[in-house]
Parts: structure tokens; sequence; C-alpha cells
């Protein structure tokens, strides 16, 4: 791909001598790594005084560094515009050897070609797979799933029964949609009995899942996950969770049962959503933050139990100070003065 087709892909400015316009861009690489025919890209102002060391042959970023020898393409998003330069020149593979010998696909099965089925592969009975999708080796499929088109489940995912995936979801290695929710009712003697899952879980489009992550089939009806939304490697979904559009949920978070995330809800790694509360649209939850009720939109809180960020960050900077802080109050009690109230001011949710 030419520089100058680069640059119109992502809708940047080149600058540099014109004789490198038309030069051959092989690839992408970190300012470290890349060499003369790949570009790299700038999207941390930290590493900004790097830039007369780099090798590469064009470089994207979002200001001109004046006197570089290098090509530059200036964008507003450099990260943004090496996303749609990435996918250009590392695309998802193709499906390319249909199903192999050693898959087993059993009766009723619907393949829209061209579809890709890896060695030890399984598809039950009743499945439907939407064109250009791969099925990696050891993938299981269970009966009556319906897989979309452009679709890339790498090895050893399972989606059991019943389940619903979009079109161009990609799903890594051995996560597990599907599995059963965590249900049971106690006797009188404290015995538990499994309540069984008979609900499903419903995929929209362009969503990707990460590494060992599992979502829980509903106990009745479905759990839920919006369109465009990106959840990381270990992360933990349970039954009849409705998650929104374009949410991002890292890793080794998890939410309990029939909570809900509105859209573009960022949940931090390690964060907790206990069951039955709503997270409105664009809230952003903080690493290993517990969040114990119900939020509004646009909330922003950080530890356990969750509370207004803004509040989080002002006891984080006090908290080496509190033992001379607490003798100082009892000594002011101790002379009949009176504290003020310590809660005056606060918002949980900012």
């Amino acid at each position: 791909m030419i520089l100058s087709e680069i640059a119109s892909l992502v809708g940047g400015h080149l600058t540099g001598p014109e004789s490198a316009f038309d030069k051959q861009i092989l690839g992408v690489r970190s300012m470290q790594e890349a060499g003369p025919q790949d570009l790299t890209f700038l999207a941390n102002p930290k590493y900004r005084p790097e830039l007369p060391k780099i090798q590469a042959g064009a470089i994207l970023l979002a200001e001109p560094f004046p006197g570089l020898s290098t090509p530059q393409v200036v964008v507003s998003d450099p990260y943004l515009a090496l996303a749609r330069v990435m996918q250009v020149f590392y695309p998802l593979p193709s499906p390319r050897q249909g199903v192999h010998p050693q898959a087993h696909i059993s009766g009723n099965v619907s393949l829209e070609e061209p579809v890709e089925v890896g060695p030890a592969a399984v598809i039950q009975e009743g499945s439907r797979i939407g064109a250009g999708t791969v099925i990696g080796p050891g993938v299981f499929i269970g009966a009556r799933v319906v897989i979309g088109k452009g679709c890339f489940l790498h090895p050893g995912v399972v989606v059991r029964e019943d389940c619903r995936i979009g079109n161009r979801v990609i799903i890594q290695p051995n996560a597990v949609i599907g599995s059963d929710g965590f249900g049971y009712a106690a006797d009188p003697q404290g015995h538990r009995h499994k309540i069984p899952q008979i609900g499903r879980v419903t995929i929209g489009d362009d969503v990707e899942i990460g590494a060992n992550t599992t979502i829980d089939r509903a106990t009745f009806g479905e759990t839920v996950i919006g369109a465009g939304t990106k959840i990381d490697n270990l992360v933990q979904i349970a039954h009849n969770v409705r998650i929104g559009e374009d949410c991002v949920i890292v890793a080794q978070a998890g939410i309990s049962g029939s909570s809900r995330l509105g859209h573009r809800v960022i949940l931090a790694g390690q964060a907790g959503v206990v069951g039955h509360i709503e997270i409105g649209s664009d809230s952003m939850i903080g690493a290993q933050s517990g969040v114990a009720r119900s939020l509004p939109e646009k909330s922003r809180v950080s530890g356990s139990p969750a509370i207004s960020h803004k509040l989080w960050l002002r006891i984080q900077t006090i908290l080496g100070d509190l033992p001379g802080i607490l003798g100082r109050l009892r000594s002011l009690e101790r002379k009949g003065g009176t504290p003020g109230d310590p809660a005056e001011g606060r918002d949980d949710h900012e």
C-alpha cells in the first residue's frame, strides 16, 4: 500500500518530500521496531522526544514534528487511524479449507459457503453458520445455534445450545458462551437444588469476546451482549445480564445476575457489579471497584464500595495522613469541639 493511499484512508494530511508520497509501505510496527518500509504511530505525546531516533518509513501523529525527515501523516486521532490501517494490513483470515475431514458435523446443519471448520470441531444438529465464518480447531457448537456472517471462533471455543451470535463476532480461545447460570434453591436442611437454566445467550454484531471469558445462559429468556461491545479475557457475565452497545469490559471483571449496563459503559479491570442493578449509559467504573447499587447515566465511580471518582481520589491523597488526623480529631473532641459532618458535600456517583 502506498503512503498517499494510507493518508487518504485515514483522512490525514501527508507532509514530507513529494517523492515519498508514492512510497510503498509493507507493514505496521512500533516506533522501536519500524524499518524503512514500515508505518509507525505516535499516540502518546510522552514519546514525542523519541521521534528523531525512529527508522520508520512514515509515521501517524496528531501534531507535525518540525525537522523530522520521516514522512508524517497528520491526523486528529492517531490511535483510531492506526486501527483502520491495521485492519487493512492484517485482516482476519478468510475461510480456506472448507470442512476438515476430522470435524464432526451432525445432521440438519446449515453451512453457508464459504465456511471453514477446523479439525476436531463439533457442530450439533440444527445449527446454522453464516458465510465467511471460520470455526477453529476443537470448537464445540451445540444444537440449534445460529452464528452470523464473517465470524471467527478461535480454537477451543464453546457455544452451547440455542445461543445466537451476530455478524463479524470474534471469540478468542476457550471462551464459553451459554454455560449454565448459577441458580440454586435451598431446602430447609440447607441442601442446594439446581434450577435448570433454559434460556440462551444473544450476542450482537461486531462484538469481541476475550479468551477464557464465560457468559452464562439465562434462566429464562436471554443474556444479551449489545452490538460493538468488547469484552476482555477472564470476564464472568452471569445469567440474564443485559449489556448495551459499545461497552468495554476489562479483564477479570464480573457482572452478577440480572444486572443491566447501558450503552458505552466502561467496566475496568477486576471491577464487580452486584445483581439486579442498572448502570446508566456512558458511565465509567474504575478498576477493582465494587458497585452495589444502581447508577445514573455518566457516573464516574471508583473504590469498594464504589463512590464518586472525585471523592475517591481525594480519599487516596489523605490515606497516609489518617492516623495523625484521627489523633487531632480526638484531641479536639476532648476539648469540647464539634467536628463537621464528613459526608458534607459528598456526591457518590459524579
